[in-house]
């Protein structure tokens, strides 16, 4: 599998294909969100800054419009949400807009990862 760039962030387009994705996929990174959202627009920075480090990780992006009722599913009233699955189930959820260093020590104890956050972020700049 390819490392994530940190732009290759794919937008599910209903709830049909998340679906699909729970049962095909062993694990992703959802963020759920609103067009008009600009908490999402950073919450998904953030994400950005860190799922490099995490290549066993997609990143898609779920708007409210495309699939309300995956939405209602889990519980969501209010963006930003993330969300990372495994096997089919929510292993991690993190409300509104998380730092860096929070999503990438969530991520480590369910992925292997880099050494620590700052690490990573030292050899991603060199």
């Amino acid at each position: 599998m390819s490392k994530n760039t940190g732009n290759e962030k794919k937008l599910i387009s209903n709830g049909e294909e998340f679906d699909r994705l729970l049962e095909e996929k062993e694990a992703f990174f959802v963020l759920f969100s609103n067009d008009s959202c600009g908490y999402c627009q950073m919450a998904e920075n953030n994400i950005n800054q860190v799922i490099d480090s995490f290549p066993q990780l997609d990143l898609y992006q779920l708007k409210l419009n495309d699939a309300p009722e995956i939405f209602e599913r889990y519980g969501i009233n209010s963006v930003p949400v993330s969300k990372v699955f495994k096997a089919g189930e929510a292993v991690y959820t993190g409300f509104g807009v998380r730092s860096p260093n929070d999503i990438y020590y969530q991520l480590k104890s369910y992925f292997d990862g880099g050494n620590s956050y700052f690490q990573d972020l030292a050899d991603k700049n060199n």
